[in-house]
């Protein structure tokens, strides 16, 4: 079965591919399983067999803390210093503290007291924390014997008397053969817990079949040269009980001494169970990812893939089936709005049917014209590759047939134009003939009208000049009153400014009355009681120069104002005066026209009379012409009525006023080959 959808195919290989990763992560994991957890349990049972040995250093640090907290009580300090075994006892009772054994001495290491037991009296000065201790300087270390007869943590400090001389020594010990230490490195550390005292277990988490803790038994030769001899750490991989440990073995060192060994080992039977759970949990998974990822993949390429190129399909068999939506409004677009290359291919698409759809109705367009007539319609489409083939195929059809009805529209226009002319020639000339003869009786009517309103224009002219005369003398009568104006508006302004002036030197007197009010003032201050009434006049002598120089300012600012306006109604007057002046320069000169005018009218009149005469004898030559231009103008009338019908049958055709219109301005020979136009003698392309 063949498989057609490209989005299906693609999903396919998508499936395969996945399933062959997870096939091959999941076999690499179940490969390695067993080396991998076999090193995971060991670097728990090294990390656990270190919280081991801090286990004991911190079972160290409290048992010194503790001895401490004990030996700065004072009922203790008391009751050493009175040597009073039962204070000492009651005290130690009443005081809660968590260690297995607690031991109070003099000085000499002779034991006042103990809080487990009454034995008392012994000697343990032989201890090294108690030596050390004697010196001033607490102490804590792992021992053997002693208080404890097996392993044990210590702190010893000394009690002090209120002079600071030491009178005692307290020891605190935890037994490291108790359970409950064990106990607790298994419950943080999730591992088995063994205690070697030198060679021999003497505290462990392993139990045997009876569930009896297993302790007395000796380590192996291999542990014992490794870590004893050697004091080395020494990880192997072992049975016990019948369930396989990951375990590291480490010494416990002390002062240069191996006292025992720290034994931690991790179950890899459990571990590699819980493995295989999460194996087969991620395997679960991998494959619902998987799964997921596959149907994820599915949908992708349904909506991006698949369903886009069938959209692309159907819009190319759309193309092909030659639906261009010239005739309908068909959809130009493929509706696939992705930037991928799908999105570029469907894009790439529309425009290849656009321009197609472009070129068809530009050859549609055209052709449909040249059905019509249209010789003149160029093309307005850019036609791009072998399509400009088809457009210079079309252009040649167009210009060949547009070039011979240029010839034959040519000829008409120039035939039915010269006929037309000779027609409206004649016809011209008959009724102007006829017009003239009639209009030279009215022009004689006329020009005897004329000759009268000559006479009369000349008398009119002669009362015109002496109005004229009155009129300049009027006027150089108001040219000189503007002058006499203008002197006296510049006298005006030369007062402001003297009263200018006046008003700045006010103002400095009233600056002056100021500053002597202010000094007034000062004394008037300065003379106390007796000075009062004359420090109010300074006061209004004060207020009266304010008020003097605020109003000789604004006095001032008027003054200027008016300076200002009359300087504008000098130059107003002078200018009005420069108008005048030419107004009445412009009347003189209307004056001496008019003169003229009057002499000119008078010899109007005597040319009139001679004008009249000449019409005369033109009338008579008008007639003669009028009778033949009738004749010429019938017989143009028939032939500008045989050009039009010839005109009218080539103006069916819209032609190209030049062959720029067809695209062809400045062909070579290459361009007409190619269009397979013939070349012509005399005719240019």
């Amino acid at each position: 079965m063949k498989i057609r959808s490209l989005g299906l195919k693609i999903s396919l290989i998508v499936a395969v591919m996945i399933t062959i990763i997870i096939s091959t992560v999941l076999f690499v994991v179940v490969i390695r399983s067993d080396s991998l957890v076999t090193d995971l349990t060991g670097k728990e049972a090294k990390a656990a067999n270190l919280a081991f040995a801090s286990q004991v250093k911190s079972l160290e640090d409290e048992a010194l803390m503790m001895a401490n907290f004990i030996a700065t009580d004072i009922e203790v300090i008391n009751a050493v210093v009175n040597r009073d075994a039962a204070a000492l006892k009651d005290v130690l009772n009443r005081l809660e503290f968590e260690v297995d054994a607690l031991a109070v001495c003099d000085t000499n290491g002779v034991v006042l007291m103990r809080a487990n037991d009454d034995k008392k009296g012994d000697d343990i000065s032989h201890m090294g924390d108690i030596q050390t201790a004697l010196s001033g300087i607490g102490v804590s270390t792992v021992e053997k014997g002693g208080l404890i007869p097996g392993l044990s943590t210590r702190g010893s400090t000394a009690i002090k008397d209120y002079n600071g001389n030491i009178i005692g020594i307290v020891t605190c010990a935890h037994d490291l053969s108790n359970p409950k230490y064990v106990d607790i490195v298994k419950e943080y550390s999730r591992c088995e817990a063994t205690l070697f005292d030198g060679d021999t277990r003497v505290n462990s988490t392993l139990t045997d079949e009876k569930g009896t803790r297993v302790i007395g038994t000796k380590a192996s030769d291999a542990v014992i040269e490794t870590v004893i001899h050697q004091r080395k750490e020494y990880q192997t991989k072992i049975m016990l009980f019948g369930a396989n440990y990951a375990a590291t073995y480490s010494p416990l060192i002390v002062d240069n001494e191996v006292l025992g060994i720290l034994f931690t080992g991790v179950d890899i039977d459990d571990t590699l169970a819980d493995q295989q759970s999460m194996i087969s949990m991620v395997l679960w998974l991998s494959i619902s990812i998987g799964i997921l990822s596959i149907g994820i993949v599915f949908v992708f390429n349904l909506f991006s893939v698949s369903r886009p190129l069938k959209k692309i399909s159907g819009f190319a068999d759309k193309i092909k089936s030659g639906e261009l939506g010239l005739s309908s409004s068909s959809e130009s677009t493929v509706d696939v709005r992705s930037a991928d290359e799908v999105g570029n291919l469907a894009r790439a698409l529309e425009q290849a049917y656009m321009q197609l759809r472009g070129y068809i109705g530009e050859i549609k367009e055209r052709m449909q014209g040249l059905a019509e007539g249209d010789l003149a319609t160029d093309s307005k489409y850019d036609f791009q590759g072998d399509f400009i083939l088809i457009k210079d195929s079309i252009n040649g059809i167009v210009y060949e047939f547009n070039r011979t009805m240029t010839e034959v529209n040519t000829s008409t226009i120039q035939v039915s134009s010269g006929a037309k002319q000779v027609a409206d020639g004649a016809q011209a000339l008959a009724q102007g003939s006829t017009e003239q003869a009639a209009s030279i009786e009215e022009l004689s009517s006329s020009i005897y009208e004329i000759a009268a309103k000559t006479k009369t224009n000349a008398s009119m002219a002669e009362k015109t000049a002496a109005l004229a005369e009155t009129i300049r003398n009027n006027a150089e009568k108001g040219s000189r009153q503007m002058d006499e104006m203008t002197g006296a508006v510049k006298g005006i302004d030369r007062s402001s400014q003297e009263i200018s002036k006046v008003i700045k030197v006010i103002d400095e007197i009233a600056f002056q009355t100021n500053i002597l009010a202010l000094n007034a003032a000062v004394e008037a201050s300065r003379a106390g009681e007796h000075g009062k009434g004359f420090a109010v006049v300074a006061q209004e002598v004060r207020n009266l120069a304010s008020k003097s120089a605020e109003a000789a300012k604004n006095t001032a600012s008027m003054i200027e104002d008016t300076v200002e306006k009359a300087g504008v109604g000098v130059k107003i007057a002078e200018e009005t005066a420069a108008s005048l002046m030419e107004i009445v320069s412009g009347i003189k000169e209307s004056s001496d026209l008019i003169r003229e005018i009057a002499k000119a009218s008078e010899e109007q009149s005597i040319g009139t009379t001679q004008i009249n005469v000449g019409i005369d004898q033109v009338a008579q030559v008008v007639q003669q012409n009028s009778a033949t231009a009738e004749e010429s103008a019938a017989t143009s009338e028939e032939m500008s009525a045989q050009s039009n019908m010839l005109q009218e049958l080539v103006s069916r055709f819209r032609l190209a006023n030049s062959k720029d219109n067809l695209g062809l301005t400045n062909s070579s020979d290459t361009d007409k080959n190619r269009l397979g136009l013939p070349s012509r003698a005399g005719f240019s392309y």
